[in-house]
C-alpha cells in the first residue's frame, strides 16, 4: 500500500500537461533585476554600487540577519542601479539592476557536466559552503538551507526527507530535474545526510511521476550510497506539505507550533538537493532554477520547463515562450492551489520561482457564494485537522482570542477547504487575512514579553 498522510487532503486533477517537456536553457536578457528579498527572513544587504563590474556567481549582497541569505549576480555586466522596484505582489523591494555584458563567471565555479561523487567529510566546511552559495529551500518557503541543516543543540535529525511530491497541479519542474538530474540530486542528499550526522534519507515521490521514480531509484542504486531510498507516495494534495510529508514517511505528527526537527525530521526539496550538489561539489551559487510555463489555455507545443537565472523579467520569459495566450484570464506564480496571482509582469524571477501559469476564465471564475450548509466537508479535507467553517465564522466576527485558541496559526493555506466547499464560500481568503492578524498579535505579545524580561534583568537589584 502506498504511503500518504493520515488527515484530510483532496484529489484535484493533476493537469501535468508539461511533464514530457525537457528542460530548455533560457537565453540571457539585456538586463536583470535581482531582489534582495528572495528568501525567508531579513532582506540581504547590497555590497555593490552603481558602476561596479560583476561576474556571474559573484556575491552582490550579504545576509541581513541570522535568518537571511547571500545573494549573487546571475550574470556578468555593469551595475546600473540599486533601488526599490515592485516585486510579484506589487511591493517595493530593493533590487540590483545589472546590464548584461557577455557571460563571464567568477573564478572557481565549475560549469562542466562532470559528476563529482566523492562526499566531503567536514560538516562545518560543507555548511559554510552551502551558506556562502546562498542556498535556500526551493519547495516554496525559501528558508536558508544552512540553518535547517544545522539543528539546535539537543535536537537530532533521525530522517532527511527529500520532497519530490510536486503535488500542486500543473507544475512539472521538479519532475523534470528528477528525470534529468537524478544523480546530482542523490549526491546532494548524501551531502546533507553527512551534515546531519548520517541519518537515513528518503526521497518521497508521488505515484503520478513514474519516470522520476524510475530515474531516482536507478541513481540511488548506481551511486551506492548507504541509507538513501526512494518512497512511492499516493497522489494526494497537499502531499508535499512539510508536516504531511513527515506523516506519510515517518508516521509522526508535528505538534501545533512545533518544528519538524521536534520529531527528528529535516525536509528539503529535490531542487534544494540539486542546489546543494552544485554549491558543494561545483562551487556554484544558487543563481539558476527550473520553472514551468503551462496552463489550461496554453497549447501543448507552447508549454515548457525552463532553466532560468534569477532576476530575469517575467515579461521577457513570457515573450520568449510565445507570448501571453489570448484565453488567459489570470497569470499565477506557482500552482493553482497555493500560487499567487501576478499583479506585475515586469517583476523578476527569484530563487524560488516555479512557474508562469496561465489560467482561463472557465478555470478561475468563482461561483457565487451561498450560505454554509454545515456539511463539514471543509473540516474533513483540512490536512491540519482544523475546522475552517468555524474559523471563517470567528474571523468575520473578529474574535481573535478564539481564533488563536482554535489554532488558526496552524493553517498552511493549502486551499483544500475552499476546493471542497459546495457553497463556494471563500474560506481561504477570509482565514488567511485573520491568520495574519492573529500571528501579528502573537508576535507583538512575544516581543513585549521579551522586552519586559530584558528590562527586569537590567533593573538594579534592591
Amino acid at each position: 500500500m502506498m504511503k500518504t498522510f493520515k488527515i484530510g487532503g483532496v484529489h484535484p486533477n493533476d493537469n501535468k500537461i508539461s511533464r514530457n517537456c525537457a528542460i530548455e536553457v533560457l537565453p540571457l536578457p539585456q538586463t536583470v533585476f535581482i531582489s534582495m528579498a528572495q528568501h525567508l527572513g531579513a532582506p540581504a544587504k547590497p555590497i555593490v554600487a552603481v558602476g561596479d563590474q560583476v561576474k556571474a556567481g559573484q556575491v552582490i549582497a550579504e545576509p541581513g540577519g541570522f535568518i537571511s541569505a547571500y545573494v549573487h549576480s546571475s550574470v556578468s555586466g555593469t551595475v546600473k542601479s540599486v533601488a526599490p522596484r515592485k516585486d510579484l505582489s506589487g511591493n517595493l523591494m530593493t533590487h540590483v539592476e545589472i546590464a548584461v555584458e557577455g557571460d563571464e563567471w567568477a573564478e572557481g565555479i565549475d560549469l562542466s557536466d562532470t559528476l563529482v561523487t566523492e562526499i566531503p567529510t567536514d560538516k562545518a566546511e560543507t555548511l559554510k559552503k552551502i551558506q556562502m552559495c546562498g542556498v535556500v529551500g526551493l519547495g516554496g518557503a525559501t528558508f536558508p538551507a544552512h540553518v535547517k541543516l544545522n539543528p539546535a543543540p539537543g535536537c537530532k535529525a533521525e530522517c532527511l526527507i527529500l520532497n519530490g511530491a510536486e503535488c500542486e497541479p500543473f507544475l512539472t519542474s521538479d519532475n523534470r530535474i528528477m528525470i534529468e538530474k537524478s544523480k546530482e540530486i542523490v549526491i546532494g542528499a548524501a551531502i546533507m545526510k553527512m551534515v546531519l550526522g548520517g541519518c537515513p534519507a528518503v526521497i518521497g515521490i508521488e505515484e503520478n511521476k513514474p519516470e522520476a521514480i524510475s530515474a531516482m531509484s536507478k541513481a540511488v542504486a548506481e551511486l551506492g550510497y548507504e541509507g538513501i531510498s526512494v518512497m512511492k507516495l499516493k497522489k494526494k494534495y497537499p502531499q508535499g506539505g512539510e508536516k504531511q510529508l513527515i506523516n506519510a514517511v515517518m508516521k509522526r505528527e508535528v505538534k501545533s507550533g512545533g518544528l519538524p526537527i521536534s520529531v527528528g525530521a529535516v525536509v528539503q526539496n529535490v531542487a534544494t538537493s540539486l542546489a546543494v550538489y552544485e554549491a558543494v561539489q561545483k562551487n556554484k551559487p544558487l543563481v539558476t532554477n527550473t520553472m514551468t510555463i503551462t496552463g489550461d489555455c496554453l497549447p501543448v507545443e507552447k508549454q515548457h520547463n525552463y532553466l532560468f537565472r534569477i532576476g530575469m523579467p517575467l515579461s521577457y520569459i513570457a515573450e520568449y515562450a510565445g507570448g501571453i495566450p489570448e484565453g488567459a484570464a489570470k497569470i499565477v506564480s506557482g500552482g493553482p492551489m497555493m500560487g499567487k496571482a501576478i499583479s506585475n509582469l515586469d517583476a523578476c524571477t527569484v530563487k524560488g520561482s516555479s512557474s508562469l501559469l496561465y489560467l482561463s476564465e472557465a478555470f478561475t471564475k468563482r461561483k457565487e457564494a451561498s450560505a454554509c450548509i454545515r456539511c463539514g466537508k471543509c473540516a474533513d479535507a483540512c490536512p491540519m485537522g482544523l475546522e475552517p467553517f468555524l474559523l471563517n465564522k470567528l474571523a468575520k466576527n473578529a474574535m481573535m482570542d478564539e481564533l488563536e485558541a482554535r489554532s488558526i496559526q496552524d493553517c498552511i493555506s493549502c486551499g483544500c477547504c475552499q476546493f471542497t466547499c459546495p457553497a463556494n464560500i471563500p474560506l481561504l481568503d477570509t482565514i488567511n487575512i485573520a491568520k495574519g492578524q492573529v500571528m501579528g498579535i502573537m508576535r507583538a505579545r512575544a516581543a513585549a514579553a521579551k522586552a519586559a524580561a530584558e528590562a527586569a534583568k537590567a533593573a538594579p537589584q534592591k
